[in-house]
């Protein structure tokens, strides 16, 4: 089997990257604002400055928190029809863009703050696209509790969608209460370790600082057998030095040193390495996603996660991501990013329905994107080389200046073998390479939503369950 795919990396590259890692986390070390934390570190063999609050990790500990990974991990789902499993090896699982601030309101087109209603719609419209495979809270509900965003987004996305959820906690309370939600759903806390309906993205501060209430949260979170993926956010000549290998050994470093917090809390935790760096505007200051720093650092990092056996998720794919308003808009740096990001090595990634930098959504955009995406993601599909596929007899038979067409196994299996679309999505397709017509692109999208939304019902929880997540939320004034 085969699968086109990117590498940047030589092993001699690797070992490199591997081995500045080692030295800034043993001599540099990670900053932890959390006693609690930093003591674990310590009985682990950590040594401390509790002034400071650094951690410094010898490479043995690193070595031990990498052979406890589990190799193969399994994000699970309201509907298990919806399950992942690493390693993927085929395209990577495909969700929807996290937080934004502000979306692009469907009937007017006015730019506005999301409530709860927003996101519920988003959670719904992603629930009925067969081409993302888990969510984010694609939007923030600026209507939810102080203190409980994360856990407030959560339940929200529960109702809205019978997919994977990967949200984020900010205290170590909030990530209890997450559990505690989501065993109400699935039946207990045990089965929730059995069966984890959602994973939480847990962001150290780059460069090496975990924040007290992240690292609790992370902590409580590998307790209860919930993946938590350590989403390392650098910004090459802002919270990173200017290079490129410098700000994949932070990376990798952060990576590293939460997976050591995670498999010291308890061995086998599930984690995933994960990247979302790229590099300041130089111009602005701002963060500048679709760049081709960040294309390189995704593929970089994807090969560093494969060395130490490690599942991971890797910037993203949103052709909407780089505009201020839905459609199709893409300059060709930001093309080259999407198509690289798509043959790097990982197992997720993220970023369908995102606008301007990822600070804005759209509903149309979240459909546009999910189909473009349909039509380019088997280009990291499985390629068997084997007897049955060469077909030396049928090349036989056919012979010399013959034709293929009329041979019997050409209609059994060029839907296997050859993407070929529906009529109705061919149409889709051939409307969204003609993007000089944004406005019937955008209109048709629209459409499209507006059907969705109103046929489209995802299965309910239990009333049980409902009961039982209502009085959590009793707890945060909701």
């Amino acid at each position: 089997m085969s699968v086109c795919q990117i590498s940047i990396l030589s092993e001699n590259d690797i070992e490199l990257v591997h081995e500045n890692t080692l030295y800034i986390l043993g001599e540099i070390g990670v900053k932890v604002l959390s006693r609690k934390a930093l003591d674990m570190l310590e009985k682990g063999g950590a040594s401390v400055d509790p002034d400071m609050m650094t951690a410094y990790l010898p490479e043995y500990m690193v070595n031990d928190a990498v052979k406890s990974l589990p190799k193969e991990i399994r994000l699970c789902a309201r509907n298990p029809a919806h399950d992942m499993q690493t390693p993927r090896k085929e395209h990577p699982y495909t969700a929807t863009n996290g937080t934004a601030v502000y979306t692009r309101d469907i009937d007017t087109g006015e730019k506005r703050m999301t409530m709860a209603k927003d996101l519920l719609e988003f959670q719904v419209l992603s629930d009925a696209i067969d081409s993302i495979d888990y969510v984010w809270p694609i939007v923030t509900a600026h209507d939810g509790p102080e203190g409980g965003h994360g856990l407030n987004d959560f339940v929200i996305s529960l109702k809205g969608t019978t997919k994977h959820f990967q949200g984020e906690a900010m205290s170590e309370k909030e990530a209890r209460d997450m559990v505690r939600v989501a065993s109400a759903v699935v039946g207990g806390e045990d089965e929730l370790a059995k069966r984890p309906i959602f994973s939480v993205i847990q962001c150290p501060i780059c460069p090496l600082e975990f924040e007290k209430g992240s690292v609790e949260a992370t902590m409580e979170f590998a307790r209860a057998g919930i993946p938590v993926v350590s989403m390392s956010m650098a910004l090459c000549g802002l919270t990173s030095p200017v290079t490129i290998a410098s700000t994949l050994a932070i990376v990798n470093a952060e990576n590293l040193a939460s997976f050591v917090i995670s498999q010291l809390a308890k061995p086998g935790a599930p984690v995933v390495y994960s990247s979302e760096s790229s590099i300041m505007n130089m111009r602005t200051g701002e963060i500048k996603y679709g760049t081709i720093e960040e294309a390189i650092m995704a593929a970089a990092t994807g090969q560093m996660a494969k060395h130490y056996g490690a599942p991971s998720m890797l910037s993203g794919f949103g052709v909407g991501l780089y505009g201020t308003e839905p459609g199709v808009s893409s300059s060709a740096g930001e093309i080259a990013f999407t198509a690289m990001t798509t043959l790097a090595l990982t197992d997720f990634a993220s970023g369908i329905g995102g606008l301007d930098q990822a600070k804005g959504a759209a509903l149309e955009q979240v459909v546009i994107d999910a189909d473009i995406w349909e039509s380019i993601r088997e280009i990291r599909r499985d390629v068997p080389f084997d007897d049955d596929h060469f077909l030396t007899d049928l090349i036989e038979d056919v012979g010399h200046g013959g034709t293929f067409l009329k041979a019997p196994h050409t209609v059994r299996n060029m839907r296997k073998e050859l993407f070929i679309p529906s009529q109705e999505k061919g149409e889709l397709y051939d409307l969204y390479r003609s993007t000089s017509d944004q406005k019937a692109v955008v209109e048709q999208a629209r459409l499209r939503v507006k059907s969705i939304l109103a046929e489209h019902k995802p299965e309910p929880l239990d009333g049980d369950a409902e009961k039982a997540i209502d009085a959590i939320m009793a707890e945060y004034g909701q």
